[in-house]
């Protein structure tokens, strides 16, 4: 039998820890943009989107209120959020944003439940 000894060097973000394998790319991630915390834990909010509830044989959408449980973040935005949330303008593309864990009442079925929202996504009740 023989032993192998694999040894691997990472380089962390300081804004997000997010691992990179190369100085640069780790460089380039601290130099983005940081999002503002809009919402604090325990603000009452409301989302923008309508939901669909998945009740039997009645699907419908609906828009809650709930209150802001944690906040998650700051980590690099995604392809999702720079395209539909931030319209892909440039200055504000590349950043690090929050993510908000929402809790609250599904209002026809009425199952409590929790779910992950960027800040565009919110506002406050």
């Amino acid at each position: 039998m023989k032993k192998i000894t694999v040894v691997k060097h990472e380089y962390q973000c300081r804004t997000c820890r997010t691992k990179y394998t190369s100085i640069r790319a780790a460089k380039e991630c601290e130099s983005r943009t940081r999002e503002k915390k809009i919402y604090r834990v325990g603000d009452l909010v409301k989302n923008i989107e309508p939901r669909i509830c998945y009740m039997p044989y009645k699907y419908q959408n609906y828009i809650f209120e709930g209150r802001v449980i944690r906040i998650l973040g700051p980590k690099p935005s995604d392809y999702e959020y720079e395209v539909k949330w931030l319209g892909g303008v440039p200055e504000r593309i590349k950043g690090h944003v929050f993510e908000y864990e929402v809790d609250y009442r599904c209002p026809r079925c009425g199952m409590q439940k929790t779910a992950l929202y960027y800040a565009p996504e919110l506002k406050k009740v």
